[in-house]
């Protein structure tokens, strides 16, 4: 059957509601007959039917006359099977029926009025990724409403004396919060009865209903109000936080693939297919949406807008992006620019398995460029650590062979030059991270990959990973808990492990709270210094300079210069498991050589070493300094 050939709309699907009417609106060519199916209750039997009328561009329409506020309703096939609304705003609990909701009632005080307190317009994200129920579901979080939306969004939390939750995001001094998926997904069920239950967890990457806040994270999951305005209510609370909020989406598969809503009412159109038939799979859960195909386009962009027009959400990452046709991603970037034109989009450039969908359209790296999105940067990962879940080594362990490409990530991944070669035209095309939800954390991988490190050299080893990731162009991230020492038992995908492996302890943070100072001082030395936040590769060229020393050392050396073009920075990072040493000679010598300037004086003032910022530092006296093994020290210099 050839899908081209139907027709296609620009029509408001789902519901359109208001006290006098509610019009229903769905999508599909190929039914011919379609009923609305009203209930007074999730549970009731009892329900009204109205036929839906077909109109010539593939949509069944219907109006209903009348307040339906707090009514559910499903569709109806071929007058024996049900299916929710795949653009429905609101549900009963796990998705059985669409719920009528009138929005206008789902806002918390406050909510029109509220914009995100903006403190550094010209400073470059600072990602934080986050599981809504890992976050504040351990005992220490000290919350009232453990591992929900409104647990999140509570404000002076401590354990120990040490703040908790909203309040320690505010104290670390990241700039935005990613939401690991808030939607609604099946493999949870959110009954409250079953919440704290150690075998009803998910990350939620198994969607269901795409634009209704997923229900187990609320307070009454039974209300279908209830989980709008409380996750509205996080979002909030983060805006006032100065904390802008990006949301994990997941449009490359359904969980359900041909039992899903959008496979029943339009059999056969919405997933990739291989020649045979059977379902592609590239996202290696069975199958993948056809995003190159108009109606799935059309879904894809109108619940992005929905998202952004009424919860107000600053951006969006997406998760196994390269399924994404390019051409879709040009079409978001466009539609939601015109909307916010600083939006954070950012992606996965790679795919989990073989997919139908033909190279020159997947969205991979290179295809960002100039496109104002950006795509994790896997291979400085890889540089920096190692592989993610086995023994191999990368830089920070000594690995001198991932040495040229952990320079090129800290250069932005730009084409820097033909030894140092990326995939970006701007350091804002990179996400720049070494473990996310996905695989070992970096705790457990230190450990796997140097068994025989002492707590001493293992934490070292963190430090100096962190030290690379915050001094390099590009956006920083981190997952929830890597910064202090979060442990995952090993557990490599912990998708749907217990709660006990995920959930966040906080007394961790009590335990390595110099550790956690570290982390917050290189945050603030980044947004201390502009030259930590170049935007485009010329301008790193021009500044950014890495100094040649011994091949046999491993070591890292560059410079920046600084925005008035006289001083500058030196960053050292020593992946030796002993100290080393650098003369005055040598800095006089590569300024010279690499900005064709000579300076015959001047001041080396340390800013930043292992135990973090250096306040009000002594000018160095000696005319060497000495780096500590696995470490990153960073020196003004002054002329």
């Amino acid at each position: 059957m050839n899908y081209d050939n139907f027709p296609s709309t620009d029509k408001s699907l789902g519901i359109v509601y208001s006290t006098e009417k509610t019009v229903f609106r769905v999508w599909s060519p190929l039914q011919n007959r379609i009923e609305v199916l009203i209930y007074s209750n999730p549970n009731d039997f009892l329900r009204e039917s109205h036929t839906m009328t077909k109109l010539e561009d593939g949509v069944h329409e219907l109006t209903i006359f009348g307040d339906l506020k707090g009514k559910y309703y499903t569709f109806l096939l071929h007058g024996r099977e049900e299916v929710a609304d795949p653009y429905a705003i609101g549900s009963s609990v796990n998705s059985i029926r669409s719920a009528i909701v009138d929005l206008k009632e789902t806002n918390p005080e406050g909510w029109n009025e509220h914009k995100i307190l903006n403190k550094k317009s010209n400073l470059q994200p600072i990602i934080y990724e986050v599981h809504i129920k890992d976050f504040t579901i351990h005992e220490s979080s000290g919350v009232q409403y453990p591992g929900k939306y409104l647990g999140f969004a509570q404000r002076d939390t401590k354990f120990g004396g040490y703040s908790t939750g909203i309040s320690h995001l505010e104290e670390l001094g990241i700039t935005h919060v990613h939401l690991m998926p808030i939607y609604d997904f099946l493999t949870v069920k959110e009954d409250k009865e079953y919440f704290y239950r150690q075998d009803n967890y998910n990350w939620g990457y198994d969607p269901e209903l795409y634009n209704v806040p997923e229900g187990s994270y609320s307070t009454e999951p039974e209300n279908p109000i209830s989980r709008i305005k409380e996750l509205k209510t996080l979002i909030m609370e983060l805006h006032k936080s100065g904390i802008k909020v990006v949301l994990d989406v997941v449009y490359n598969h359904t969980y359900r693939a041909l039992g899903s809503n959008f496979e029943r009412l339009m059999p056969g159109y919405y997933h990739r297919r291989r020649e045979d038939g059977s379902l592609s799979n590239g996202s290696a859960c069975g199958n993948e949406l056809a995003t190159e195909k108009p109606m799935v386009r059309k879904f894809i962009l109108d619940s992005l807008i929905f998202w952004v027009q009424e919860y107000k959400v600053d951006g969006f990452r997406f998760d196994l992006m390269a399924l994404i046709d390019i051409e879709t991603v040009e079409e978001i970037i466009k539609s939601l620019r015109e909307i916010k034109p600083n939006i954070l989009i950012f992606g996965e450039p790679w795919t989990a398995d073989v997919t139908t969908l033909p190279d020159k359209l997947k969205t991979t790296k290179g295809k960002q460029s100039k496109m104002k999105f950006a795509l994790f940067n896997d291979d400085f990962r890889d540089a920096i650590k190692g592989d993610n879940d086995g023994y191999g080594r990368g830089f920070v362990q000594g690995n001198l062979d991932y040495k040229i490409a952990t320079e090129t990530g800290i250069a932005g991944s730009i084409y820097y030059d033909d030894s140092h070669i990326g995939f970006t035209s701007s350091p804002l095309e990179t996400i720049n991270y070494v473990n996310s939800h996905d695989n070992l954390i970096l705790t457990d991988k230190m450990k796997r990959a140097c068994p025989e490190a002492d707590e001493e050299t293992l934490e070292r080893l963190n430090k100096l990973t962190y030290g690379i990731l915050f001094t390099s162009q590009g956006i920083p991230f981190i997952h929830s808990g890597n910064e202090f020492l979060r442990s995952k038992y090993m557990v490599e995908n912990s998708y749907n492990s217990p709660i006990e492996i995920n959930a966040i302890d906080w007394s961790l943070k009590e335990k390595n709270h110099g550790f956690f100072k570290y982390i917050k001082d290189l945050i603030t030395i980044r947004k201390r210094y502009r030259a930590f936040n170049l935007k485009d590769g010329i301008e790193i060229k021009e500044r950014l300079k890495f100094m040649e020393y011994l091949a046999t050392c491993k070591m890292i050396i560059y410079t920046i210069m600084m925005e008035d073009h006289e001083d500058s920075l030196l960053v050292l990072h020593n992946a030796n498991p002993h100290p080393c040493i650098l003369s005055n000679q040598s800095i006089r010598q590569h300024i010279g050589e690499k900005y064709k300037k000579e300076i015959e004086d001047f001041q080396l003032i340390p800013v930043f070493d292992i135990n973090g910022l250096i306040d009000n530092g002594q000018v160095l006296s000696e005319h060497c300094l000495q780096i500590p093994f696995y470490s990153t020290k960073i020196f003004e210099i002054k002329k």
